[in-house]
């Protein structure tokens, strides 16, 4: 918590630490196989079940199946209007796992089935722009994907999916991010720190505590923090212990209370008669405030009552902040994991590191970290960590361009004859490609949009999902705006870039071929 430096950056790891575990447990490889298989049934069911129901009639009369009868669109609609309503009462009654995941399904099916209806409402209302841009090619790129809205549908889901996906994350990394900045202001606010281990995460070092009370008498010292920390069983998983001496931490540092009174939980920790636990402890836990907590010591079992709860970002599992002076009873250890050093006015932290030198330079191996260094360090590797969105932008960009590809060339075949006869009548290459290129980027602009839209509910569960089974912190909703913008040039671009090869395959062509095609 505020007095650990080692939890701390152990809780930023937990997160990357407990995606290797999950990666190297074959039980979850195995499902993820098994999960894998099964998509990929599904995935090939459904388009062969859809080919085996064509019919015939329509399979003879060049593009009639790319159309969606008005009778499947209003199916499609009641369906998905039948799965947000579904939702709704999720959202109302989920406290269960099953039901609160069994809504987010349920979302990204009623998404997935309004794709069509979605796309061609909004192919429908670009028609105008591409008009303005392109009287002639603008024209035709609309009323292809106007007409043939099964062709486009299946890469617009995919882009709009993708988009969903980055949305999500980049709204988890900003709420996560603006939460560690507000937390290390609040909880690390001392001058300088002094750690047994130069490697933060590693908490086996300890000061014995003849170090501590020699550091604390240094003249320039306003006020010392003693932590120690030790993992407990909880519930039978390890959970963090933070000792040390919360009347000082009551003076130096107030953080954010989400249940209790901060006054008192703050003057009866102080005073031994209970515990204060972090947020995601209470979450993951089911604990709350009043309740008593049951902790294993050497002494023997030790029952406090938690008086309140606190946001804390220490440790994964969260984190128990004991008085120092009951750790010490129960436990009968006096050493220290890390000095907190609170320095007085006009004292630098040269000046202290020098002082604290000369006093216990020649007797102990310890290491100085300044507020600023730990401050740069700790957000440093939280950029690292987020820095995985930018791998799900790169999948998202891929994805367009292959979805688009195929789509295109698809197109292109269904619309062999029809270029063909544009060629012959006087349409320029030029043209030909003009048509095709707006046709790939207006598939890329109605894929963004409704990604933006289906990410505002992709991040409401990924928070949810947070707080609820990964870390227990509640992180703000805040919708990535700055890097829903970035995507525009990226996926337009990529759009853009997937349509010149299939745009040279239509104008490069066979004319005779073309015009023969039926």
């Amino acid at each position: 918590m505020a007095g650990s430096l080692g939890n701390l950056l152990g809780g930023i790891y937990g997160v990357a630490q407990k995606a290797e575990e999950v990666s190297s447990d074959p039980r979850l490889l195995a499902g993820a196989v098994g999960l894998g298989l099964i998509t990929s049934l599904v995935a090939a069911w459904i388009p062969a079940r859809n080919a085996a129901r064509v019919d015939p009639v329509q399979a003879l009369q060049k593009g009639k199946f790319q159309l969606l009868t008005a009778g499947e669109n209003r199916a499609r609609r009641v369906l998905a209007f039948v799965f947000l309503a579904l939702v709704a009462l999720t959202l109302v009654y989920g406290e269960g796992r099953l039901i609160f995941y069994g809504g987010y399904f349920l979302s990204i099916f009623a998404g997935v089935l309004m794709v069509p209806t979605l796309g061609l409402w909004l192919a429908k209302g670009m028609r105008p722009l591409l008009k303005a841009i392109r009287p002639v090619e603008g024209a035709l790129a609309a009323d292809s994907l106007i007409q043939s809205p099964r062709r486009t549908s299946g890469a617009v889901a995919a882009l709009a999916l993708s988009v969903s996906l980055i949305v999500a994350l980049g709204g988890m990394t900003q709420a996560a991010y603006a939460s560690i900045e507000e937390w290390l202001r609040i909880a690390l606010n001392p001058d300088m720190y002094l750690s047994p281990s130069q490697n933060l995460t590693d908490r086996s070092f300890r000061f014995p505590a003849a170090f501590a009370e020699e550091v604390v008498k240094l003249p320039g010292v306003r006020r010392t923090q003693l932590v120690r920390t030790v993992r407990v069983p909880v519930d039978g998983e390890p959970v963090m212990v933070v000792a040390l001496e919360i009347a000082s931490i009551r003076k130096e540092v107030r953080l954010p209370v989400v249940s209790g009174d901060g006054d008192r939980m703050y003057g009866e920790a102080a005073a031994g008669r209970g515990v204060i636990v972090s947020d995601n402890f209470a979450l993951q836990h089911r604990r709350k405030a009043g309740e008593m907590l049951r902790l294993n010591t050497p002494e023997g079992p030790l029952e406090l009552p938690i008086l309140g709860t606190v946001v804390d970002y220490s440790d994964q599992k969260g984190s128990i902040l004991l008085d120092r002076a009951v750790y010490q009873k129960y436990w009968k250890d006096d050493s220290v994991n890390v000095v907190r050093m609170y320095l007085e006015e006009g004292v630098t932290v040269a000046q202290m590191r020098n002082r604290v030198a000369a006093q216990v330079g020649d007797r102990y191996k310890y290491f100085v970290f300044t507020n600023e260094d730990l401050r740069s360090y700790i957000l440093k590797m939280t950029d690292q960590w987020f820095g995985l969105t930018y791998i799900q932008i790169a999948v998202a960009v891929l994805v367009s361009i292959l979805g688009i590809v195929n789509t295109l060339t698809v197109s292109i075949t269904d619309r062999r004859r029809e270029l063909g006869v544009l060629q012959a009548v006087g349409g320029l290459r030029m043209q030909i490609r003009g048509t095709i290129w707006l046709e790939a980027v207006t598939i890329g602009a109605i894929g963004l949009v409704l990604g933006w839209v289906f990410g505002a509910v992709a991040l409401y569960y990924a928070l949810e999902t947070s707080a609820r089974d990964l870390s227990g912190m509640r992180l703000e909703y805040t919708y990535p705006f700055r890097m829903a913008l970035v995507l525009i040039p990226v996926i337009l671009g990529s759009s853009f870039l997937s349509a010149l090869g299939p745009a040279e395959t239509a104008v490069r062509g066979s004319l005779v071929e073309a015009l023969e095609y039926e």
